[in-house]
């Protein structure tokens, strides 16, 4: 068997040049503060670019349901290191989110806290890593009150097929410049 050792700067821009990723499907809960920026444990991945002038192309998705009644009243960013990137510009009390769910199933006029999970999808391109250290991208949190968010799994995880799991993950791509 013969080994192929590409040449990276003979590549064309526009080339994926490394993908690395994080597949979780393990439930798991975690205490979110009101109205503030909390990152998601085990839903984290790691990528060392080689170019500081390549660009780097995240995909995420959280499987999960809140614990009140307001699910709606939060939203998702990701986050290089500490930073968060890609997110809108907050203002005065609204904070900056690069994205929220569907609005959770609603019964007799109140939100479902319990049984129906909420999904979220993004992406995004980060153009300004500026590194060719390791970097740490995470997926972010922001919710108006206090709770619990319930990971690739519902508040009330019974036995029943009403309850539903899933899985979360975080997928990034080196993109040559």
């Amino acid at each position: 068997m013969s080994i192929i050792t590409l040449n990276k700067l003979a590549l064309p821009t526009g080339s994926v040049l490394q993908v690395q990723s994080t597949f979780y499907n393990t439930p798991f809960t975690q205490s979110i503060s009101a109205n503030t920026d909390t990152e998601i444990n085990n839903i984290s991945v790691n990528i060392t670019p080689s170019s500081t002038s390549n660009k780097i192309m995240l995909f995420g998705r959280l499987f999960s349901e809140y614990s009140q009644g307001n699910a709606h009243n939060g939203g998702y960013f990701f986050r290089r290191g500490s930073t968060k990137i890609g997110e809108g510009v907050a203002s005065g009390n609204r904070p900056a989110v690069m994205a929220t769910h569907g609005t959770n199933y609603m019964q007799g006029g109140s939100y479902d806290a319990g049984s129906t999970p909420e999904t979220m999808n993004m992406f995004h391109i980060d153009a300004s890593h500026n590194s060719t250290s390791q970097i740490t991208y995470t997926i972010g949190y922001c919710q108006l009150h206090a709770g619990t968010l319930y990971v690739n799994r519902t508040v009330q995880d019974s036995d029943s097929t009403a309850r539903e799991r899933g899985s979360s993950e975080i997928i990034v791509m080196e993109i040559k410049g």
